[in-house]
């Protein structure tokens, strides 16, 4: 609070000095007292009686056309030190004056409706914001505030309204939330025959407005499984090696199922070596393609190749995999290699965001750490990084 020490003063001889410039239009002559009222607001400051200091600053600090800028930083302050209602009692004080231009009463309704956000009161806030997109050239920040707040209560369609307000202006920004947005109506559906028409929709939105969206692909995917139309499943999940290769990995399970259902495994097993020839090190694609030897070939041919693979690509993954396939007769070294291996695993984390560098054993399509869409992709855990998983501690 010793802060307000050395503020509060200033800003209300500040503001009352500029106030008496203003309406008066003459020189402060010298010996000119100061207004009782401030030196009540400082008695009330030293004696550690905050608000009635502040209600008195406020008073002093008349508002015109060259103090407002002066109670904003006012509030604006006590918002980013916490005090939120502090700053949401000068915000109401400035809009309750009539001396406001059109153009600064709505400053004022946007920080007061920042004021009610940072207070977690988003309904006020939401209703100040709407309030502003009713002026005839609407506010974009108030746009941007209402997709805050609709994102945080998760009412996508009201998101999808305010982003497509913004999307003429910022298309490379807004497009791929857009698609999520989408993505999460569908993931709300039932995926009922009656939910069909809207669900198909959606994801022709996605696809509109991000071409790259790998969530929609996969859902998209899903859908056609859940009908039995394999082959067009099949197609959806050939297109992410296009759209972003590293999320191969979340379609390797689905693609398994689909030519398991259409009796095409052999296939499948081609098309695994031709990716592993594009994308050698994708740890997950080869160790599908060790589950299509073993399951045709048997164990030993699974064994072979596993073990050639690992030599000159290394993975724990891999590693877990070839133990996995092995003789367990072994009563000491094997289950235990076994062991560490599978706490390696556990340990590691599977999914980075690349914005942020935020690191989860979980697929989040919006990153938990900076709220950014789409931008957290699997990783694989490579022998490199042992020694730093072992150092770990367990979570």
């Amino acid at each position: 609070m010793e802060w307000l020490f050395f503020l509060l003063p200033i800003a209300a001889i500040s503001g009352w000095l500029s106030a008496r410039v203003h309406y008066k239009k003459e020189a402060i002559r010298p010996g000119t007292p100061i207004n009782s009222d401030y030196f009540k607001g400082l008695n009330y400051l030293l004696n550690e009686q905050a608000d009635k200091a502040i209600d008195v600053f406020i008073q002093l600090l008349e508002v015109n056309s060259e103090t407002v800028e002066t109670h904003l930083a006012l509030a604006n302050l006590f918002r980013r030190k916490g005090e939120t209602e502090r700053a949401i009692r000068i915000h109401q004080n400035l809009i309750a004056r009539p001396t406001l231009s059109a153009v600064q009463r709505d400053h004022v309704l946007i920080e007061l409706g920042l004021d009610y956000m940072h207070a977690g009161v988003l309904d006020r806030a939401e209703q100040l914001f709407l309030e502003l997109l009713d002026r005839p050239s609407p506010s974009t920040q108030a746009v941007e505030q209402l997709l805050r707040i609709y994102q945080q209560e998760k009412e996508w369609l009201k998101a999808i309204e305010m982003a497509k307000k913004l999307y003429p202006q910022k298309r490379d920004k807004i497009g791929h939330k857009i698609a999520q947005f989408y993505c999460e109506l569908v993931e709300q559906e039932n995926l009922t025959s009656a939910t069909q028409h809207t669900v198909q929709e959606h994801l022709k939105q996605a696809h509109h407005y991000d071409s790259n969206n790998v969530r929609a692909t996969l859902l998209e995917a899903n859908v056609y499984i859940n009908n039995g139309k394999y082959r067009k499943a099949l197609k959806c999940l050939h297109h992410i090696e296009h759209q972003n290769h590293r999320y191969l990995s979340e379609a390797l399970p689905l693609m398994y199922n689909g030519y398991q259902h259409i009796n095409k495994l052999a296939s499948f097993q081609n098309w695994l070596e031709s990716i592993l020839i594009a994308h050698p090190n994708m740890t997950s694609a080869r160790i599908m393609l060790t589950t299509l030897i073993h399951q045709h070939q048997g164990e030993q041919a699974a064994q072979d190749y596993l073990y050639k693979q690992l030599h000159l690509h290394p993975s724990v993954e891999g590693l877990y995999t070839l133990i996995s396939l092995g003789d367990q007769s072994n009563p000491i070294l094997v289950p235990l290699i076994k062991d560490i291996t599978n706490t390696l695993m556990t340990r590691g984390h599977r999914y980075t965001c690349n914005h942020c560098g935020f690191s989860g054993k979980s697929l989040h399509w919006q990153c938990p750490s900076c709220n950014q869409w789409g931008t957290i992709q699997p990783t694989e855990i490579h022998l490199s990084t042992l020694e730093t998983l072992l150092e770990s501690p367990t979570t």
